[in-house]
């Protein structure tokens, strides 16, 4: 038997895993809009695109890359499913999205801009779907918010990062530059992807389920188990110990081999799932309806260069630093209030930006804050949203594998699936974002952009309160959480006792599963189906 990668244990470590995925959504999404705040000026310059034409193209080709993302999303997710390892795809669109940079670099029309784009966006959708499930992969349910945190805040900060540091290397080095510091994130996106060893992959010579290296403290094991993967490990595990199956295990093996992961579209069709998938499609307008038109009310309102229109994104790029804590409030007291809470308040800060329209130093302070809140607002609810379709896609295994008394019966296939759902829902709501901000803005003005934004959030909140499914839990399971739920007498109101319920009732399904023995990793946090 060949012998083991080197440095194996800590290729394979979770937390390794989360810094590789982390760069590459952080690598992926900063080269997106390292671009919005150069393309006004470079397409003037290099592709002969008239002047007052400018936001028009700049929104097309924001159009074009999300687009093809959105196309791309469930097609990706399907081959990340079904392919050996998730590697390949990871390591395929990091190649693309390299060559997309250099025709960007060598861009002298717009078609070649077009070009450039459309191969980028299906290099971003590629990774994104590949990365989410590596994830979900290495960390159970109960940590995966605050893991999605950890990845959120990557995105969220290559989405805001991108076009500061885009814009101040364009005002003091010129357009070249900006791509020269493409190429070296990309060198470095590409080490860490090569290096990573997928825990499947590890389980031919280390037990998997078990995360030994020192750096797996940033995830605390909520069993003394360890980590539990989603990918089924104990055939591994057996060939390992050298025991011959059991009759119970042979039957468990054979219902492994007939089970079948739910669709797509079975997926799709859940309704948590598709209000939280239009919860990511509003936050992803929001992003792009702003790249799109940032940039070019700065230097209309405040006569600002490229350098400023990056500047003005800086702001909001902090606050996706607390990602991480937001996740962790999704893991412990449900989607709901996190949710909730972001889309009732996102009115506020859009509905002011309609008074800005001088070029003030009040006005200005009071403009970046503004960004700074929704920024805030915005990365409130990312970890909670994503990680909702997760547990919708475990509940559905957990029926489909009802009859088998193996908990591992259930595969990893279709998690890819479910995050090319949510990733598609992103991409689309980017799509309509460059529509509704370049267009919208171009035709009825920054005032009916912000106005109808906020609208657009209000009513997307009330669909927030739908997520976190309700659960009836035995009594059983009552007498035998009493103490862990008695938290929830700190917690006074209707409205927070609402919020609060979700996380009572994993407390007692996770205390059952623990003393019976029966659920492990990520499908316990779906054995309230089970309960119920």
């Amino acid at each position: 038997m060949q012998g083991p990668p080197w440095l194996l244990r800590f290729r394979s470590s979770t937390v390794f895993i989360i810094a590789t995925v982390w760069i590459s959504s952080f690598t992926d999404y900063f080269l997106y809009a390292m671009v919005v705040p150069i393309l006004p000026t470079a397409l003037s310059e290099r592709a002969d695109v008239p002047y007052e034409d400018r936001e028009y193209w700049v929104s097309v080709l924001l159009m074009c890359e999300a687009g093809i993302a959105f196309i791309s999303c469930p097609v990706f997710g399907y081959i990340v499913d079904v392919a050996p390892t998730r590697r390949l795809p990871y390591v395929l669109g990091l190649i693309f999205l390299g060559a997309s940079m250099g025709l960007l670099a060598a861009a002298r029309s717009k078609a070649m801009f077009v070009i450039a784009r459309l191969l980028q966006g299906g290099a971003t959708a590629m990774v994104a779907v590949a990365g989410l499930a590596l994830l979900t992969d290495s960390v159970p349910l109960d940590n995966l918010g605050q893991t999605i945190g950890y990845q959120g805040s990557a995105i969220a900060l290559g989405f805001l990062l991108g076009p500061l540091l885009g814009g101040i290397i364009y005002d003091t080095a010129g357009y070249q530059a900006v791509f020269g510091m493409a190429f070296a994130l990309v060198g470095v996106d590409l080490l860490m992807r090569v290096l990573i060893v997928e825990k499947k992959v590890a389980a031919k010579w280390i037990d998997s389920s078990f995360d030994t290296s020192p750096s797996s403290s940033l995830l605390p094991d909520r069993e003394s188990g360890g980590y539990h993967t989603f990918a089924d490990t104990t055939q591994a595990a057996r060939n390992l110990s050298g025991t011959e199956p059991t009759n119970e295990q042979a039957r468990d093996d054979e219902h492994v081999r007939r089970y079948k992961p739910p669709t797509i579209f079975e997926i799709a069709k859940q309704p948590r799932v598709v209000i939280s998938s239009f919860g990511l499609l509003v936050q992803g307008l929001l992003f792009s309806a702003f790249d799109a038109t940032i940039p070019i009310f700065v230097e209309a309102t405040f006569n600002w260069t490229a350098l400023g229109a990056g500047l003005a994104f800086l702001p909001s790029a902090l606050t996706a630093l607390l990602e991480p804590y937001f996740g962790y409030i999704s893991d412990t007291q449900g989607p709901r209030l996190p949710t909730f809470t972001s889309f009732i308040l996102l009115p506020c800060p859009l509905i002011f930006l309609a008074v800005i329209s001088t070029n003030t130093p009040v006005q200005i302070a009071f403009f970046l804050i503004l960004l700074t809140l929704i920024g805030l607002l915005i990365n409130l609810a990312t970890p909670a949203l994503f990680v909702e379709t997760q547990d919708v896609l475990a509940q559905l295994q957990n029926r489909s594998s009802s009859s088998s008394s193996s908990p591992s019966s259930s595969s990893g296939q279709g998690i890819a699936q479910a995050f090319g759902i949510q990733t598609m829902a992103q991409f689309l709501g980017m799509f309509l974002g460059s529509l509704w901000g370049g267009f919208v803005e171009w035709r009825l003005g920054w005032r009916t952009m912000g106005f109808s934004l906020a609208v657009l959030c209000f009513i997307t909140s009330w669909g927030m309160l739908a997520l976190g499914e309700a659960r009836v839990s035995s009594p059983e399971a009552e007498s035998e959480s009493e103490s862990e739920s008695s938290l929830l007498g700190k917690f006074v109101g209707c409205l927070w006792l609402r919020f609060g319920r979700e996380k009572r009732w994993r407390s007692v399904h996770r205390a059952r599963d623990v003393d019976g023995g029966e659920a492990e990793g990520f499908l316990s946090s779906s054995s309230s189906l089970r309960g119920g």
